[in-house]
């Protein structure tokens, strides 16, 4: 099936017709995640005080270990900064939020520098200087502004902060009781958290903390993770004790339960088609498709405790520009639906005469301020009542004097300085870091490829007639794939197929026409595969239809079968059978040879006087003692009727 047609089929689940077709954004992102390879996908999972990668596109892939830090760490909650390659995590039982700049994101690198990157994570870890951190458990980057979010179930409070820890803001501190997880959408400018206290729900503000509003608090117990799907514009959850994952839209319509029946989903991250997430009680790392089609794939096992799953791919974090560049904040610059927002870090107040600058709290003693701060820095007086420079953005030191961007970049390289740490640098095409100091094309291509830089100063290998890959990290085999596939080698040895568009598996042994059934197999200009079901839909309805018509033909004949009309039985007084012994119905119980109107006695006659003429017991009785009973049929005029001597004609009593 085509990625357009599959993406349709997706749209139409949650959108009507008109809203598919005037989102050609999903289907064109769709499409492009089809054809994109598998290995740039890394699922990241915490472990306790590990970090664990997995590329969940590799089927029965080995989980390879990413960090691994000492007995004291215990990582709770992550998220990334893919523009910078780096990895955030909570650990409540230290109060600490840390970075770690990740190795790589391809498969191929994280397997050949396993070992080299776990003698070297004690040194790229980063503790972030954060005070008063008591039970820090969600985080969410900002990849936009730049700036991180966390909640802390200790303080019961959400907070922000410049990426570097720098500038600490509490956003939220009312009506909320357990924080957990937490995302954030720079492209709306919102953020949502989950609170799982004694009113669990799911909330959601600006990403300044205005315009907060609840978005779910029905059907829900323990929201422990929490995802946006950025094209569909809904938002996932788990619930770790109903073992469910539901799904909303952002502006808190239609919430649905997406998928069910899983075994506590603790917490989840999503991408395109699938939901990625690990469970609470048997530390699962599964995936699942988002609309609830298809089982659950178990992708890994072994895990000791996972807490939490991030997925890295380079578009899951859209480049978009930076509206926060255009304003001078001094301190932090959030983003909102109405703009960005400069705002004051804990303990300090806006400028009223600016309201972009931001002074302490505790207003400065009055005294002289008699330093000298040069390139255009200011002076102040602290809460100490010492004179302090304040710097503009370009320089530093304490009375101004360092500039930042001097010698800072190489090769050529353009700076921009920051207030709050180093510099960056835009580097020319060829070179790359944080300095500009390494060429993009150094040790990037494999087994002898040719590398060459783009527009976008992107690395590309030409590869030998041998080799493939986008680093040329593919061996050719032949005779492994089916039905053209290609086939690919790793460097461990293992085979994968890259199969044309009519195929599948993992042998390219799989034709998609044979899942069309009856249905006619139509093939694209572009090769894209579909089914064209016009034929099995009449042929279904009339089917079904056949199917209704039997069901109630026999349903009518079990029910007049049930309704049966008058049945005549034979009534026994102990051995005796009373119709034979009563002379009344004789006349009608011959034998086969006698003749059907003979008396058994021609000379017998009805006393109604006497009711032993009736062997029956219900007549006897009646007629019994009518002498001494008021209440007697015979003490009535009832036997007269009933007996009456002048009835002669007797009409059948079966009729």
């Amino acid at each position: 099936m085509s990625g357009v047609n599959v993406a349709l089929d997706f749209c139409l689940v949650f959108e009507d017709v008109f809203d598919c077709f005037q989102k050609p954004h999903q289907e064109m992102s769709l499409r492009f995640f089809l054809d994109t390879n598998s290995t740039q996908q890394v699922l990241y999972i915490a472990d306790d005080n590990e970090i664990r990668s997995l590329d969940p596109g590799m089927p029965h892939w080995r989980y390879e270990q990413t960090f691994q830090g000492d007995a004291s760490v215990r990582i709770d909650a992550m998220d990334l900064h893919i523009k910078t390659n780096r990895i955030f995590w909570t650990s409540w039982h230290t109060r600490q939020i840390s970075s770690y700049e990740l190795p790589g994101t391809s498969s191929s690198s994280i397997s050949s520098n396993s070992h080299r990157n776990r003698r070297l994570s004690e040194g790229r870890v980063t503790n972030l200087q954060i005070e008063g951190l008591k039970m820090p458990r969600g985080i969410a980057v900002d990849w936009v502004a730049n700036n991180l979010y966390w909640t802390d179930s200790g303080r019961d409070v959400i907070e922000v902060a410049q990426l570097s820890g720098q500038f600490c803001k509490t956003l939220i501190s009312r009506m909320i009781d357990e924080p957990h997880a937490i995302v954030v959408d720079p492209q709306r400018r919102t953020m949502y958290w989950a609170d799982w206290g004694n009113h669990p729900k799911i909330e959601t503000a600006a990403m300044d903390g205005t315009l907060r509003q609840i978005l779910v608090f029905e059907n829900i117990q323990w929201p422990t993770g929490l995802a946006v799907d950025h094209f569909n514009e809904r938002l996932y959850w788990s619930d770790a004790k109903l073992s469910v994952i539901g799904s909303v839209r952002l502006d808190g319509s239609d919430p649905v339960i997406a998928v069910s029946d899983l075994l506590h989903p603790f917490s989840i991250d999503i991408f395109e088609d699938y939901i990625y997430g690990v469970t609470y009680m048997n530390n699962f790392v599964f995936r699942v498709n988002k609309f609830g089609k298809g089982p659950m794939e178990n992708l890994t096992t072994g895990i000791n405790h996972a807490t939490d799953i991030v997925l890295h791919h380079r578009y899951k974090q859209p480049e978009m520009a930076n509206p926060c560049d255009k304003k001078k904040c001094e301190f932090l610059c959030l983003l909102s639906p109405s703009g960005p927002v400069c705002a004051c870090p804990n303990n300090y107040v806006a400028d009223n005469a600016t309201q972009t600058n931001c002074v302490e709290r505790v207003a400065p003693p009055s005294g002289p301020c008699n330093i000298h701060c040069e390139n255009g820095g200011t002076c102040f007086l602290n809460a100490h009542r010492v004179a302090k420079c304040r710097c503009q953005p370009s320089y530093a030191g304490e009375r101004c004097e360092v500039n930042q961007c001097r010698d800072y970049c190489r090769n050529g390289g353009t700076c921009t300085a920051s207030h709050t740490g180093a510099p960056t640098c835009r580097c020319p095409k060829g070179f790359t870091g944080p300095n500009c100091n390494l060429q993009s094309c150094q040790d990037y291509c494999l087994n002898g490829g040719n590398c060459s830089v783009n527009m976008g100063n992107q690395p590309i290998c030409s590869c030998r007639s041998e080799f493939q890959g986008d680093r040329c990290q593919y061996s050719k085999c032949e005779g492994f794939c089916q039905n053209g596939g290609t086939c690919l080698q790793t460097a461990n040895g293992t085979k994968l197929c890259q199969c044309s568009n009519q195929f599948i598996g993992p042998l390219c042994d799989l034709n998609k026409c044979q899942f069309c059934g009856t249905g006619k197999c139509l093939t694209s200009s572009s090769g894209e595969i579909s089914c064209n079901t016009s034929i099995i839909v009449p042929l279904l309805l009339l089917l079904v239809l056949a199917v209704l018509v039997v069901g109630a033909i026999l349903w009518y004949k079990r029910r007049m079968r049930g309704a049966k009309g008058f049945q005549h039985h034979r009534m026994t007084n102990g051995a005796m059978n009373v119709e034979i012994g009563n002379p009344a119905y004789k006349i009608y119980e011959g034998d086969p040879d006698d003749d059907a109107g003979e008396l058994l006695d021609s000379d017998f006659a009805l006393d109604p006087d006497k009711p032993t003429n009736f062997t029956n017991p219900v007549y006897a009785t009646l007629y019994m003692g009518a002498h001494n009973s008021s209440n007697s049929l015979a003490s009535t005029d009832e036997k007269k009727e009933l007996l009456s001597p002048g009835d002669d004609d007797m009409s059948d009593p079966l009729v």
